[in-house]
């Protein structure tokens, strides 16, 4: 037995780094400070299934007439060489779970194929940033958050799902500097269509009809202005601006589903948080579950000077893409970092199957998008068994130090492989 101490967990955006870790055999077997999302990662069970293990990929695989044949380490890069060489419009789709180095790789891929990247996330975080960029926002450490933060807003978002330790770490519970009771110093609140297990901590907890948060936004926004608000306002638009308005400093978490209410809802609460920054500090935050998606951003405000899809379409003059991809003008995707399959619509798994799209799956677990896969290529799991870089949800790169002995490559060892191949 060996005990590893202050391991930081790749589960989740939150990077906690106080895990402490027994292996056995070179293998964890225990895990201390841990959520469930890191359980899935370090002992490989599932996620929402605890005590169900996900399956390993261990051998190249290359599908051929609906049979999956192990194949070597090259040929299976010799056939996805050929599938993306040959597409007409590829696309390089994830991400959002792969590691710094992983997604460097992955850009420079993109462009020597004259493709797209689509981030796994595009649809949540491109609104996010247009808004930022529209009403000038500015961006908070988590510390300062849980330090100085004493009213906390969660906006179609349920961090207890998305990201376990958030409210313990560094919002709700968490005791600050300036809030060292916690809770207890703290005002929270929560806006979703869903009663979920925040109402039992969110006061005011409001529950909306569907397509009504931009509306719920601007009739908070006339509150504030002393306007009366409207006779279709939606309810307890009042109580949740009196909320607002005793904040010292504020900050508005918000999750993917701010994204199904459209651009606007990000929009309006873009400009909501403006009005407050005239007289407190007000941080508009999105809350993303995929452990580097802050990464992947940085990564493309860096390279291309735009948080959008970066199209390498036009060599000569490449663009970048804020809405997501039409997946019907698609003919061959390259996948890591995300599983494709789960995300789509049914009418978009179905349109790929149909017209017979090849994907090509790097994984280190069988998922749906491998069972539909070309060509799947077992790749280690950043952080645990390869060490990588990601950046904390706030922007801040960690270093990621394996503890575990890997069976399979890192997916960055990999995409660079691949682009030597074409």
């Amino acid at each position: 037995m060996e005990l590893k101490e202050s391991i930081i967990c790749p589960g989740c955006a939150c990077l906690c780094d106080d895990l402490d870790i027994i292996l056995e055999n070179g293998r964890p077997v225990a895990i201390h400070n841990v959520c469930t999302w890191g359980v899935g990662k370090f002992l490989a069970e599932k996620k929402l299934r605890p005590n169900k293990e996900r399956r390993r990929l261990t051998d190249p695989q290359i599908s051929r007439h609906g049979r999956a044949e192990k194949v070597s380490y090259e040929a299976a890069l010799g056939e996805a060489a050929a599938i993306l060489t040959q597409a007409r419009r590829p696309v390089i789709y994830g991400l959002a779970n792969s590691g710094a180095w992983a997604q460097e790789a992955a850009l420079a891929l993109t462009a020597n194929l004259k493709a797209r990247l689509e981030p796994a996330d595009l649809a949540f975080m491109a609104p996010f940033y247009q808004a930022v960029q529209k009403h000038g926002l500015f961006w908070a450490p988590l510390e300062v958050i849980r330090d100085e933060a004493d009213a906390v807003v969660y906006w179609g978002a349920n961090p207890l799902h998305s990201c376990p330790r958030h409210a313990v770490r560094y919002a709700v519970f968490a005791r600050g500097r300036f809030t060292e009771r916690g809770i207890e110093d703290r005002q929270v609140a929560a806006v979703d269509i869903y009663r979920t297990e925040l109402a039992g901590i969110c006061h005011p907890y409001i529950q909306i009809d569907p397509f009504q948060e931009a509306a719920l936004a601007e009739a908070v926004m006339a509150s504030l202005n002393g306007h009366p608000a409207s006779e279709d306002a939606p309810a307890d638009a009042d109580k949740l601006a009196a909320f607002f308005a005793n904040a010292a400093y504020g900050v508005i978490f918000c999750g993917r589903g701010v994204a199904y209410g459209g651009p606007q809802v990000f929009d309006r609460l873009a400009a909501l948080a403006a009005r407050l920054n005239e007289k407190k500090p007000f941080v508009l935050f999105p809350l993303s579950g995929d452990f580097n998606s802050a990464g992947l951003y940085e990564l493309l405000l860096r390279e291309t000077g735009s948080p959008f899809a970066p199209d390498f379409a036009d060599p000569a003059a490449p663009t970048s893409q804020a809405s997501p991809v039409d997946f019907q003008e698609v003919d061959a995707v390259l996948v890591t970092g995300a599983d494709l399959l789960w995300f789509l619509q049914a009418e978009q798994v179905q349109d790929l199957k149909k017209r017979q799209v090849p994907i090509v799956a790097l994984s280190p677990f069988a998922d749906r998008t491998t069972a539909q896969a070309r060509v799947c290529l077992p790749v280690a799991l950043d952080g645990i068994e390869a060490a990588e870089i990601a950046y904390r949800m706030d922007g801040l790169p960690v270093l990621l130090r394996p503890v575990a002995s890997a069976s399979a490559p890192p997916a960055h060892r990999v995409l660079a492989d691949l682009n030597l191949f074409l």
